[in-house]
């Protein structure tokens, strides 16, 4: 049986916020987490974008007002969105083929549903191995 993104847990590392939040609210989010990044929502739960530590960063240096300046405005919007049904082997070489900022995981009515970290993809590259070893 081949694995899909749903077999992983998508539950850590990241903490989400809304586009029109401010960037002293996302800063304020991300070290609430020990790692990872901040997953930018719309109204309606899709992922717009997200804010990593080099979003932020270049904030600063370009003079951003934490307290005034958008998530919208700052957020990296080079992300790959992946489907709970797909399996792991495909979003593995789609990874490797696009090379996205963060890849991001999202239910049957595209809501977001979880952040697939390097971690993850550590762990899927593993499943996929095992699986394929054992000639699933």
């Amino acid at each position: 049986m081949a694995k899909t993104v749903a077999d992983l847990d998508l539950d850590d590392e990241h903490i989400t916020i809304g586009v029109q939040d401010t960037l002293q609210e996302g800063a304020r989010r991300m070290l609430s987490i020990s790692g990872g990044i901040v997953v930018v929502l719309n109204d309606k739960n899709n992922v717009k974008g997200v804010l990593g530590h080099n979003q932020f960063l270049k904030a600063m240096s370009e003079s951003a007002d934490p307290a005034e300046a958008k998530c919208a405005e700052w957020m990296e919007m080079d992300f790959l969105q992946v489907h709970q049904t797909d399996k792991l082997k495909q979003v593995l070489s789609e990874i490797k083929k696009r090379s996205p900022q963060a890849v991001v995981a999202v239910d049957e009515n595209n809501e977001f549903c979880g952040y697939f970290s390097p971690s993850d993809y550590q762990e899927a590259s593993n499943l996929v191995s095992t699986m394929k070893s054992l000639g699933m």
